[in-house]
């Protein structure tokens, strides 16, 4: 992984994840914590993320979608300029049991910095780390603008 300050400061990065992308203020993801290599983020349960009307479960599309942002924001972490770019190339979801209605919780962790690269692993949950709903591993191109 890169070296960083560490005293880098993200909370510019954790205003624009929540606040500029629309997507995100539609979710109402929050930033728990962040730092290098390592994001944990909040979604709230709204009913509009409904996938099963019937057990009343998170609709699968919604969770995926908050693993790749969860994936996005720990690889943002290694970006050194506001003009390097960061794209989803690959990602794999594995969804191990229903999630009821709650809040969701991904914690993402960097699993490779290459040089056009990285790989990140998400897990999702609700009340209890050690239960995942999902995991999933994705995989993104990085262009770093060098000087």
């Amino acid at each position: 992984m890169e070296k960083k300050n560490q005293n880098d400061d993200y909370s510019y990065l954790k205003q624009a994840i929540e606040n500029m992308m629309p997507a995100n203020k539609i979710l109402g993801l929050k930033i728990i914590e962040i730092r290098l290599g390592y994001v944990y983020i909040q979604v709230p349960f709204k009913d509009e993320f409904i996938g099963d009307f019937i057990q009343k479960r998170w609709h699968g599309g919604i969770l995926a979608g908050i693993a790749d942002t969860a994936g996005g924001v720990v690889g943002a972490t290694l970006l050194n300029s506001t003009q390097d770019k960061l794209n989803t190339i690959d990602m794999r979801i594995d969804y191990l049991h229903g999630a009821i209605i709650g809040d969701i919780f991904a914690e993402a962790k960097i699993i490779k910095n290459g040089k056009t690269i990285i790989k990140v692993d998400i897990e999702l949950f609700q009340n209890d780390r050690k239960d995942p709903v999902a995991i999933a591993r994705c995989v993104y191109s990085v262009l770093r603008n060098e000087y």
